[in-house]
């Protein structure tokens, strides 16, 4: 029996430098697959952040929409609604009718 234990003694450490070398190989595997998902072009973190940026551009365009409904109904006003052309003319363009005058008010900063 003591002959087999020399002899198993010397298998012992080449069997745990060959374990070793499967755990670092399994190990190392593991952080490149890890690497690979989480971080690379086509990761978790990219994904999440195209997710975010989807719903950013969806709400941007929501919000352009409600712009453009309000213009079209503008569009609309101006193109039917004489009263509303004279409000504006008057307001933006200071245009008064005749017989009418226009103050310019000069507001001073105290």
């Amino acid at each position: 029996m003591k002959k087999s234990d020399p002899q198993r003694r010397r298998k012992l450490p080449a069997e745990g430098i060959q374990r070793l070398y499967w755990l670092l190989g399994g190990l190392f595997l593991t952080i490149i697959f890890v690497v690979v998902i989480v971080i690379g072009d086509y990761g978790l973190y990219q994904i999440y952040q195209l997710h975010r940026e989807e719903k950013g551009l969806n709400r941007h365009i929501a919000e352009m929409r409600v712009e453009q409904d309000s213009l079209y109904a503008e569009v609309a006003r101006l193109e039917s609604d004489i009263k509303h052309i004279e409000k504006l003319a008057r307001e933006k363009y200071r245009m008064a009718e005749p017989g009418e005058k226009v103050f310019r008010v000069i507001e001073r900063n105290p």
